[in-house]
């Protein structure tokens, strides 16, 4: 990666929840020896009386999503009615070796992880519920669950932390609290100040119950959550969190909206000491459809960078170039005696091997464009409302029209997989006036379909996601991604790279829906293609602010190219708004060419792509 590039980067991510620090691979060691991780990826979720109410589907769903996620470091509270055993089955079932329980009574917290678990400690004096402390790549985690209903027993706790903190034998111990804390923040005050029905909800708590005290005087107390921050600790949402952005809560989720559990608010914390807070990757409440059903609070994540990859080599082999200023709107797509083909001024362009620029189909009205095996061009005919082939002789064939006597919205883009099935993606952006497509329930549906080679159309996502954009799937058919990008309509809406396991016959498990990356508050993702190395290359990001909607400081345009586990690993950037898709191309399958407002960029890469 070039330094200028280098330092592109690293402006971003700032700005986008990832940090770029980088760490001596022995500072995280511990005696065992064993090589350090880059990363510990951490998830703190409260199961709710584990597991005893609502049981399934959600246990099993919770189960497959924990799995998903591929977490290092797992911290849970309410695990009721469990014991070492059963914490240690679930542990196995999302890939981790080592587990341990606080107790097998009342309202227990616990810890599993991919690696060693040493330094355990289970403390009970003095705390509601308890406090488990253990260390995990030298780390010291706390699983926290504080007092439910009392603010000046959770200031207590928070002391009672203090003293064991100060017991450890390092003078700045790397530590990591997560957990339930079950106070509130002073950073979240703004949002309590405005919430009309927050008060009166405890206030009625209160008068039901003497021995209660959610109220001081009257009003919210922060002394709790204060008192952790006191100590030096970092609240990693809050620290992340966009200005631009609406409030996120962690309870209540949907799964008790029939139940009075009061409004949004934040319980659920990551907090880290100061020895750890420049090391911290990325942060996100993981609030989504999935989520929102597999508790009565939602799970948080964070990742800790332990150590900088000695042989991580840059995807990139050029800088990017300008093909065309014109005709290269969207949809690139690579033939290999055609050359490169685009949606652009209302018309499907071509440009050769040569260089050599026309107009190969006048009027097509298209977005995503691909090439199925026999050669025939599978096009997203947007403008008019359907998915269509153009056979080699010229001839058209319409592949979808309508789903369930409904037109679709503006088929946007699409992928096809080892199977022959088509799947692609049917957002709305700008005029929704025309929309037909509607759930039972009379929702609006911006969905995701899939073509069989018979004809059949089914619907694989209805309201998964916000608004689909682009879309890929693996050449093993392990895995769909989606790009979620409402841009347009409301503040707030998905900027994110969705994953989802497919099962064999071609339709998602929705219960293992995988944030990739979040965009925040700037121009999320649209186009996307995969490597023959599994990474993922998403073109994404503004240049220049598009208000209210849409924010761009600094600008983040550009190419962003992820693992395949789901790590950002290089981002180069692209100087014309909007960046909206891209593809493989050239001989030897290693030119991207993105397409950028118009506008036609390519740059070598070092791996062929998939399928190009």
């Amino acid at each position: 990666m070039s330094r200028a590039r280098y330092h592109r980067l690293s402006s971003i991510l700032l700005i986008l929840l990832i940090g770029t620090s980088a760490l001596a691979p022995s500072v995280f060691a511990q005696s065992s020896g064993a090589p350090t991780p880059e990363s510990l990826k951490i998830i703190t979720h409260n199961v709710w009386y584990g597991f005893t109410k609502k049981s399934e589907p959600r246990y099993s769903d919770w189960k497959r999503w924990m799995k998903a996620q591929s977490p290092d470091v797992v911290s849970l509270q309410e695990l009721n009615s469990y014991t070492d055993e059963r914490l240690q089955a679930d542990a196995e079932s999302w890939g981790h070796s080592y587990s341990v329980l606080l107790k097998e009574d009342g309202f227990a917290t616990g810890v599993t992880s991919r690696y060693p678990i040493s330094d355990v400690k289970r403390i009970r004096q003095g705390f509601h519920h308890g406090l488990l402390r253990c260390r995990i790549q030298g780390i010291w985690f706390y699983v926290i669950h504080f007092h439910p209903s009392n603010f000046q027993w959770r200031i207590d706790e928070a002391a009672l932390l203090k003293e064991d903190v100060r017991s450890l034998p390092e003078k700045n111990p790397k530590v990591v609290l997560a957990g339930d804390f079950n106070g509130f923040s002073p950073d979240d005050k703004p949002q309590y100040d405005s919430d009309q029905r927050l008060v009166p909800f405890f206030d009625g708590l209160d008068q039901k119950n003497a021995r209660a005290r959610n109220l001081n005087n009257g009003s919210l107390d922060y002394g709790g959550i204060q008192a952790i921050l006191d100590q030096g600790y970092t609240d990693l949402v809050a620290s992340r969190r966009s200005p631009h952005l609406p409030f996120v809560g962690t309870f209540p989720a949907n799964l008790v909206s029939d139940q009075e559990h009061g409004s949004d608010r934040r319980l659920d914390y990551i907090f880290v000491s100061p020895s750890l807070t420049e090391y911290v990757d990325s942060v996100a409440i993981l609030r989504d459809r999935c989520t929102e059903m597999l508790s009565d609070h939602l799970p948080v994540t964070a990742t800790i960078r332990l150590r900088e990859s000695a042989d991580r080599l840059s995807v990139f082999a050029s800088e990017p170039t300008l093909l065309q200023e014109t005709g290269a709107g969207e949809g690139p797509a690579w033939h290999p005696d055609l050359g490169l083909l685009t949606s652009g001024e209302g018309n499907i362009n071509r440009r050769t091997p040569d260089g050599e620029q026309t107009v190969w189909f006048p009027g097509a009205g298209s977005n995503g464009l691909r090439f199925d095996d026999r050669g025939d061009l599978i096009i997203c005919q947007s403008a008019k409302r359907r998915l269509v082939k153009r056979r080699q002789d010229g001839s058209l064939q319409i592949l979808a029209a309508e789903y369930q006597q409904m037109k679709f919205n503006t088929p946007n883009d699409l992928t096809i997989d080892a199977k022959g099935r088509i799947y692609f993606t049917d957002p709305r952006y700008g005029d929704r006036s025309t929309i037909e497509m509607h759930d039972a329930d009379g929702r609006e549906v911006e969905g995701v379909y899939r073509v069989d080679p018979d004809g059949t159309i089914e619907r694989v996502i209805t309201h998964e996601v916000d608004r689909p954009n682009g879309i890929a799937i693996t050449p093993d058919n392990r895995y769909l991604f989606v790009a979620d990008n409402n841009n347009n309509n409301r503040r707030g809406g998905a900027r994110k790279l969705w994953r989802f396991n497919l099962n064999p016959g071609g339709d998602i498990d929705a219960a293992t829906q995988t944030l990739i990356y979040d965009w925040g508050a700037t121009r999320g993702p649209d186009g996307l293609k995969l490597d023959i190395a599994g990474r993922i290359y998403v073109a994404a990001g503004l240049n220049r602010p598009n208000l209210p909607f849409e924010t761009a400081d600094p600008s983040t345009a550009g190419i962003y190219v992820f693992s395949p586990q789901g790590e950002l690993l290089e981002f180069v950037a692209i100087v014309r708004d909007e960046v909206t898709n891209c593809t493989f191309g050239g001989s030897d399958g290693k030119t991207l060419f993105v397409t950028a407002g118009g506008t036609l960029w390519s740059l070598r890469t070092t791996t062929p792509g998939q399928g190009f």
